[in-house]
């Protein structure tokens, strides 16, 4: 089961019918969704505008990793 990530808000964008197309086929072709390329694009333009962005970590699993 996904495990729900912390989420303030939710954001509603309406786009051109080239724009939506765009979005989806280049999602689909780099095995993305949708919400996750513009994710990245925000994130992309907030670190280079100097914030420090930190993703959630995975949750630690019960199997310990063999070290190198």
């Amino acid at each position: 089961m996904r495990q729900k990530r912390i989420r303030t808000k939710l954001f509603r964008v309406w786009l051109h019918e080239k724009e939506l197309e765009f979005l989806n086929n280049y999602a689909e072709e780099n095995m993305f969704t949708a919400s996750e390329v513009i994710r990245a694009l925000i994130h992309q333009l907030m670190k280079r505008e100097g914030y420090d962005i930190k993703e959630p970590l995975l949750p630690e699993t019960k199997i310990k990793r063999r070290r190198k």
